[in-house]
Parts: structure tokens; C-alpha cells; sequence
């Protein structure tokens, strides 16, 4: 019998005599252990907004309104919409073997909204038991769905792991994956848009990587190679549309292959993905910051030539607007509205600049200086080595496309919303990127000024060379910073989900922490700071060489790359025609697209592994290759060390699923 049946419809289950109200029951459940219920009280005749919540105990105390398509809860006492005296234990759940033992930690959902600083207290203590041997452990709140006790206040409101099922339809389809539905779907279509396109947001990608086109081909492989690079990321987004319109879950890449590789290896690929995929979201956070950070001291040394740019300075930076970024992720109800905001900020910031430029520019350069001026300041002696090495300047401008489909299970008809932020990412970053690339290059007036610019800020330069203003180029560097603040906070929201998902399937060390959803923040709070702080480590990388944000840019792109290209082998070997695709499938031109996908994500390992000028030092080495060395050593030994034994895909939840429906539908038959 399918979940949705015995969901939505009741008597399906039986209608046999009602059971006592002290018999305890197996709950429909599979899945994360984070509830999300309504604290408010539902008005007579209101529709719950994000799901109508089930507790499957009895098959006669199940009611379906019609009229407002909500269930209620009916058993004596008890109502579902008032959850405080709503009291439940499951006697049959086991704990997971990675879940905490309740003699050493308290479950308990605070009765009032905690503060940022409790809530940095409470992760201090998680960081402590993560150190401490499991008999040491100190006392921290979880915030799961196994017993949760409520502060002194009211510890009357006891959650039993499962009592609550969303069966809205969404829910209900995340539900047949084996997942409850832990997070508000709060993001609409456009809201998704903004978030998706503020974190690839391409033109500003093109303005604080420029340090690495100018010299590597310079306009010529800018302007270029935004036209390839669009096309290759359309087939990119298009692969991933494809895929999360058949398959929508936070999970994204690594569900993905959960579902599609062959049952024997099923486990391994799909956290071997998991792994990359978190990774490559990892040092996508760390190029923002570095970007931005190194924008903000241009600025600074524009104001103050006497000042010469240390790197320790950028690294502050750096840790500045990281911090921002983590401040801003912590109010989840507001991520939708900022993410709409900073879409806005992006396209007006876009065409401020655009129109500024063109508009004081004088003289202008001429057509064959901006389509035909190829520049080679690398050392080396072929042009098309140069060529590719320059090509990662657009290249990480359209990097990122997998955002949105982390966000699965917070906007509503994921299978179909999130294909149109994909495809409507790939199209305005064209657009922006295109037009904004072709404008700079007009404006400038001395190329060399901008290679050895004291600001180390190329676009920076530009600016004061177009408007003949120091004041102004600043001004309009600052649109820049701002902008990339937006694209920072959506590159943590992103990072954060995927966090939050890798390890509610247990695939991070210390996942019963980074799995849980904060009650009253309603974001994967924990998983959030711990990505920060490993950012926050990662900054320590620019200190010791010149080319780490080469380095950060290159890895993002790669690893990111090989996540998507894991589920495309294997829809491609089990066959596109034999899996059931959702609304948007590309059909044959959908095959073209894998088979792109495949084959750059094989050339830019090779060949963005290049260094990125010659003679090598060890100033100027790229040390990508050591990045993926360190990633793989590290996920592989995790893997042998843990791993194997107790990470969960979507392949064994589902089947959780399949059976535990099989056991509610065979226990509503017996009564």
C-alpha cells in the first residue's frame, strides 16, 4: 500500500475498534530526526501552510476535513493542534547506533526562543562531546526527533521519534523517500530564483576573479569564454534540472546516486559524492570570502596609496565577511526575503555600474582591442594553455548550478520550481555576464595599469580608469562588495543545507549533531556554524601562498563538477529512459547535455591542474592537486574508518519506508 494512501486516506487502514489510548504503536516515520511542527494555534477553517501533520496511532481517530483538506487527531484528550498537551512515547524505536546515549544528554525544546548566544553556548558543548570519550560526555540540548522534554517550564510536551508525518503532497513524496519534513517550505519560485542566482550571480564572478583572465588571454578569453562557459553550464543545469525534477530532495547529487547506482555499490557512490559535493560547497564559501575581502582592502589602499597590502590583512577581511555571512543564515524565516533582495541588489548593482562606465569612459577602446587582443602574461609558451588556465576566470562565474537543488525541501513543487531557478540562473548570468564584460572592456584605457594595479583589484582599476575618480571607482566597488555579501550569504545557505542533509544520513563525523534543526531558528543551526568555522580555517591557506584563491576558485569548480557527473554516469548506464523523469526532461537534447557534462568535468580536472604561470615557484604553484588529495584521503579514511557502517542512502531509506508502511498497513488490517 503506497504512503500517500494510508495518509490521505484513513480508512484505507482499517476500521476496526478503536485501541486503547495507553497502547503504543510503530509511527509511519523514516527519516531525519529534527520535527517541525506549528506552536501556533490553527483558526477554524485556516489550512496549514506547510503540511498538515499526521501521528499514525489509531485508524478510528483519523479524520479528513474536505473542506480545508487538513487531518485532525481525534483520541480523548489528545489534539494534534495543541501540542503541548499532546503526549507520546514510542516503546518500539531503537536508537541508531551513531545517536547519543540519553543517560549523558538531555532532549529538550526550549519553551521560549533562544537566544544566538545560548545557542553558541549549546554548540560549544556539542564541540566538547564530539572530544570527549561517550562516558565524559557533558550535558547538551538536542534538538531531534527523539524525546524531547521541554525546559522546567513545561515538560509536559514529550515528541516520540515519528509522531509526526507532513502530508501535504510534497511531504507525502519526501515521506516515500524515507525523509520527514524538517524544514518550513518558506521560498517561493522567485525567492528561489534570487538565492540561486545571488550565490552564481556571474557578472560579479567575472569582476572579482578578473585577476586570473587578464593575464591568461586577457579580453579575448573573457568575453569568449563567457559564450562557452554558458553553454556548457546550460548543459550542466540542464543535467541537474533533469535529475532534481525527477528526484527533488535536499540531498541532491548524492540522493541522486543513491537512487541510480547498482544496489552493491549504491552506499559507497552516493557518499563518495556526498563528500565532494560538500567540499566543493566548502571552498566555494572560502573564494567568496576571499573575493570580497580582497575587494575591501583595494578599496582601502585606493584611499591610502601609502598602503601596501599585506596578506594577513585580506585574511581579516576575509574572516569579516565570513562572520557576516553566518550572522545572516541564522534567521532562517528572513533567507527568502534577503535572497529576493539581493537579486534585486545584483541587477540594479549591474546596471549603476554598466551605464556609469560606458557613460565617463573616454576614449573608448576599439572593437579589435576587446575581440581580438589575446594577452599572455603566463610564461607560457602556448597560447591555448593560457587560454584554458584563463578560462577559470568564467568559468567559476556560472559555477554553483546545484544550489537550488539543496533547497528541494523548502520551496513548494520543487520538481518544477527548481528547474526554472537553474535554467533562469544559467540565462541572466549570460546576459549580465556577457554585456558587463564587453562594457568594461571598452572603458579601459590601459591594460598593463591593471595587471600591476597596487590595489591587486583589476575591475577596481578599471573603474578609475573609466570614470577618472578615485571616489567614484570606489563607490562602485563597494556596489561590488555589497553584491558579493549577497552571493556569500547564499553560498552559506547552500553549503549549510548540504551539511545539514550529508549528515542526517550520517555521512559527517559527528552527524547527530549536524543533522538537527534548530527549534526556533528552524535552520540546521550546528550544521551551519561547523561549516563556518572550516572556512574560517581555510582563510589560513591565503597566507601562505599568492595563488590560493586560484587554488579555492579551482577546486570549487572540479569538485563540484565530479558530483554532478557521478549521477549522470549512472543514468546514463541504467538508461534515461528507464527511470520515471518529472516535469522537465530534455529527452534527446537532454542526452547531449550529459554527455557535455562528462566530458568538461574530465577536462577541467586535467587541465585546471595546470599551474598558473611559469617558471613554478612555491609562491605560485597551483596546488589544486594537493586540494582533491586531501579531500579524497580524507573521505576515503572516513569511509573505512566509520563511515561504511553507518551512513544511510536514500536507497535503504526508502526501503525503511516501503516496510514500515507495510507494517502500519498490516497492523490496521489485524484490527
Amino acid at each position: 500500500m503506497e504512503l500517500e494512501s494510508l495518509i490521505l486516506n484513513p480508512a484505507a487502514q482499517g476500521t476496526g475498534a478503536r485501541k486503547k489510548k495507553s497502547e503504543n504503536t510503530r509511527i509511519a516515520s523514516c527519516g531525519s530526526r529534527s520535527p517541525k511542527y506549528n506552536s501556533k494555534p490553527r483558526l477554524e477553517g485556516e489550512r496549514k501552510g506547510t503540511g498538515f501533520y499526521l501521528p499514525i496511532a489509531s485508524s478510528d481517530s483519523l479524520e479528513l476535513d474536505e473542506n480545508s483538506n487538513s487531518i485532525s487527531y481525534q483520541e480523548g484528550e489528545v489534539d494534534i493542534d495543541d501540542h503541548e498537551s499532546y503526549r507520546h512515547r514510542n516503546s518500539d524505536s531503537e536508537e541508531e547506533d551513531d545517536h547519543h546515549d540519553p543517560q549523558h544528554l538531555q532532549h529538550f525544546l526550549p519553551s521560549t526562543p533562544a537566544t544566538i548566544k545560548s545557542t553558541l553556548t549549546h554548540f560549544l558543548s556539542v564541540i566538547l562531546n564530539s572530544i570527549l570519550p561517550s562516558n565524559e560526555m557533558a550535558t547538551v540540548p538536542s534538538y531531534t526527533q527523539g524525546e524531547a522534554e521541554t525546559t522546567s517550564k513545561d515538560k509536559n510536551a514529550i515528541y516520540s521519534d515519528g509522531d509526526i508525518a507532513s502530508a501535504d503532497s510534497d511531504a507525502v513524496k519526501l515521506a516515500e523517500m524515507g525523509y520527514t519534513q524538517d524544514l518550513e517550505r518558506n521560498f517561493s519560485k522567485w525567492s528561489l530564483l534570487g538565492v540561486s542566482f545571488a550565490l552564481t550571480n556571474s557578472w560579479f564572478g567575472i569582476s572579482a576573479s578578473l585577476v586570473t583572465g587578464i593575464n591568461s588571454g586577457g579580453p579575448i578569453v573573457t568575453v569568449y569564454g563567457i559564450i562557452l562557459i554558458a553553454l556548457i553550464n546550460g548543459c550542466v543545469g540542464i543535467s541537474l534540472a533533469e535529475l532534481v525534477s525527477a528526484m527533488p530532495n535536499s540531498g541532491g547529487q548524492y540522493y541522486w546516486v543513491s537512487v541510480l547506482a547498482p544496489q552493491r555499490h549504491s552506499k559507497f557512490l552516493s557518499y563518495l559524492t556526498g563528500a565532494v559535493g560538500y567540499a566543493g560547497s566548502i571552498f566555494t564559501c572560502a573564494s567568496v570570502a576571499l573575493a570580497i575581502g580582497s575587494a575591501l582592502m583595494g578599496m582601502i589602499q585606493m584611499n591610502h596609496p601609502d598602503l601596501v597590502i599585506e596578506r594577513w590583512m585580506v585574511f581579516i577581511a576575509y574572516q569579516v565577511f565570513n562572520l557576516f555571512a553566518w550572522f545572516f543564515n541564522c534567521y532562517g524565516k528572513t533567507l527568502p526575503k534577503i535572497g529576493s533582495f539581493f537579486l534585486y541588489v545584483s541587477l540594479t548593482s549591474f546596471i549603476v555600474i554598466t551605464i556609469t562606465v560606458l557613460a565617463t569612459s573616454s576614449p573608448k577602446q576599439n572593437a579589435k582591442f576587446v575581440f581580438a587582443n589575446f594577452v599572455n602574461n603566463t610564461g607560457w609558451e602556448s597560447n591555448a594553455i593560457a587560454f584554458i588556465v584563463g578560462l577559470i576566470n568564467p568559468n567559476w562565474s556560472f559555477a554553483c548550478l546545484d544550489s537550488a537543488t539543496h533547497l528541494a525541501e523548502e520551496v513548494p513543487r520543487p520538481e518544477s520550481n527548481i528547474p526554472f531557478a537553474i535554467m533562469g540562473t544559467v540565462a541572466i548570468g549570460f546576459v549580465t555576464a556577457f554585456l558587463y564584460s564587453i562594457a568594461m572592456f571598452f572603458s579601459m584605457t590601459n591594460l598593463d595599469e591593471l595587471v600591476n594595479t597596487a590595489t591587486l583589484v583589476p575591475i577596481l582599476e578599471l573603474y578609475r580608469q573609466a570614470t577618472g575618480s578615485k571616489p567614484a571607482a570606489i563607490f562602485l566597488e563597494f556596489l561590488i562588495c555589497f553584491t558579493g555579501l549577497g552571493c556569500q550569504i547564499a553560498c552559506h545557505t547552500w553549503q549549510a543545507r548540504l551539511c545539514w542533509s550529508f549528515a542526517r544520513d550520517r555521512g559527517l563525523p559527528g552527524s547527530r549533531y549536524w543533522s538537527q534543526v534548530h527549534p526556533t531558528m528552524g535552520i540546521p543551526f550546528y550544521a551551519h556554524t561547523m561549516s563556518c568555522i572550516v572556512v574560517a580555517l581555510l582563510g589560513l591557506l591565503y597566507i601562505g601562498s599568492t595563488t590560493a584563491f586560484n587554488s579555492m576558485v579551482t577546486a570549487c569548480i572540479v569538485l563540484l563538477y565530479i558530483s554532478y557527473a557521478i549521477p549522470v554516469i549512472l543514468l546514463l548506464m541504467k538508461g534515461r529512459g528507464n527511470i520515471k523523469h518529472g516535469p522537465f526532461w530534455a529527452g534527446k537534447p537532454g542526452l547531449v547535455a550529459n554527455l557535455v557534462l562528462l566530458f568538461w568535468t574530465g577536462f577541467t580536472l586535467i587541465m585546471y591542474s595546470f599551474p598558473y604561470t611559469k617558471p613554478v615557484k612555491s609562491g605560485t604553484m597551483n596546488y589544486v592537486s594537493a586540494v582533491y588529495g586531501v579531500v579524497f584521503i580524507l573521505t576515503i579514511g572516513y569511509w573505512f574508518a566509520r563511515g561504511n557502517r553507518t551512513f544511510r542512502g536514500g536507497r535503504e531509506r526508502a526501503a525503511e519506508a516501503e516496510q514500515m508502511v507495510k507494517e502500519v498497513a498490516s497492523h490496521a488490517h489485524v484490527n
